[in-house]
């Protein structure tokens, strides 16, 4: 088989990399994600390169070379504005730590290194003319649609166990069945994933969420008993049901987390946070996300719900609202934007009266945490239109409210 290497930019840019070392008198392919998915019709996206040349031959080849793995062989190539993965063909043996070799030693062939990967699907190569190197029948996975381990599926979870999660992700985005003693594989070794950093296994989570296959996935997850050797699920056996409920594709752990808190609302997004180890990033737009689902519960879709919804969280709160509630997500996103576009203001800052005018008709009061509810209060009223944006009128309501001079 031939790919038209013509036909992806990014294996265009890519060219004159595996030419220079060529021309070095040493071998050069394309490998991983990008390959896969050019053979399987998806947008590829970085390319990776493996070589016959040695780390120290790739540093005298490019002027622009991180060591980033060095000692395992690889090294990033900066060429003409890219990033470029250079890995020496290599094989591997022993990995005490589930995750890197004990000992590598570096090969003269690309079937050799090819034989050293996860899935036949990423056991392929291309050279520079698109002519296919494929020892491990990748292609016929493509094919069938199957999700298969290179030789042995025990030995290749062993040395890796985040392989595993790899297989039931791959199965989510796109859409492959897993073969069958790959997946006896999965089922007898499951337990091998607590052995792993939670970092590494929460990427993998996440990804798989957000797959058009989901749903298969996590029957999967179920099926193979994973759903216990994850954070928070190994505690609370009945969210492995309420991850069935989850029908299409969330956007990241944040929508995760949200839904699952709705679900489950004595676990806290602080425990999903400290329990799989995310970022204060995530842990916040979790929270954002479930003030807004926990609001529109009560109250439905309204301006004060848009108005208090940041505008990243958008598309987001519509996916997991569209989950919990089985509506449409894209409506919903529609109508909140919709509605965002009638708001009488969008910020505090566009508010009429602000604090320093509440401190000119209140400057005997003391200023404290009166002053933040107040204005809060004013956000509201002016938001649903039970006042205008109109000093004169919030003034007035202000002073009936709190008079001067008193408590």
């Amino acid at each position: 088989m031939k790919v038209n290497i013509k036909s992806f930019l990014a294996f265009q840019k890519a060219l004159p990399v595996i030419k220079r070392i060529e021309s070095h008198g040493f071998q050069a392919f394309f490998v991983g994600g990008a390959v896969r998915d050019a053979l399987i019709g998806r947008q590829i996206g970085d390319v990776d390169l493996a070589s016959s040349a040695i780390p120290e031959k790739i540093l005298d080849i490019f002027e622009k070379v991180i060591p980033v793995g060095i000692e395992h062989g690889t090294v990033i190539v900066r060429f003409d504005g890219e990033s470029y993965e250079i890995t020496t063909f290599r094989s591997e043996s022993g990995y005490q730590d589930y995750r890197h070799p004990d000992k590598v030693e570096f090969v003269s062939d690309i079937k050799e290194d090819l034989a050293r990967r996860d899935f036949t699907i990423n056991a392929i190569a291309l050279d520079k003319n698109g002519d296919v190197i494929d020892p491990f029948e990748g292609l016929q996975a493509i094919e069938s649609k199957k999700i298969q381990a290179v030789g042995n599926p025990y030995e290749r979870f062993e040395e890796d166990p985040l392989r595993i999660m790899r297989a039931v992700r791959f199965v989510s985005q796109l859409g492959y069945t897993i073969e069958e003693e790959t997946m006896a594989a999965i089922q007898q070794q499951g337990m091998l994933l607590e052995k792993i950093a939670v970092e590494r296994v929460a990427i993998e989570f996440e990804k798989m969420l957000q797959g058009e296959a989901l749903v298969q996935a996590i029957d999967i997850c179920d099926d193979a008993s994973l759903f216990c050797r994850f954070p928070i699920f190994r505690d609370y056996p009945d969210l492995f049901h309420q991850a069935k409920t989850i029908t299409f594709p969330l956007g990241g752990f944040a929508e995760i987390i949200s839904y699952f808190v709705f679900r489950l609302p004595e676990v806290s997004i602080e425990d999903w946070s400290r329990q799989w180890k995310l970022s204060k990033q995530v842990k916040n737009d979790a929270k954002g996300i479930n003030e807004a689902i926990q609001y529109y519960d009560s109250n439905g879709l309204d301006e004060w719900l848009v108005y208090q919804l940041p505008e990243k969280l958008i598309s987001s709160f519509a996916r997991v609202a569209g989950i919990l509630y089985t509506r449409d997500p894209d409506r919903l996103k529609e109508n909140v934007k919709k509605l965002r576009t009638t708001l009488v203001i969008t910020n505090r800052r566009e508010l009429a009266f602000q604090a320093k005018d509440l401190f000119d008709i209140t400057p005997q009061k003391p200023k404290g945490p009166w002053i933040g509810k107040l204005l809060k209060t004013l956000e509201k009223k002016v938001v649903s239109r039970e006042l205008r944006n109109d000093y004169n009128e919030i003034k007035e309501w202000v002073s009936k409210w709190n008079p001067p001079g008193k408590d």
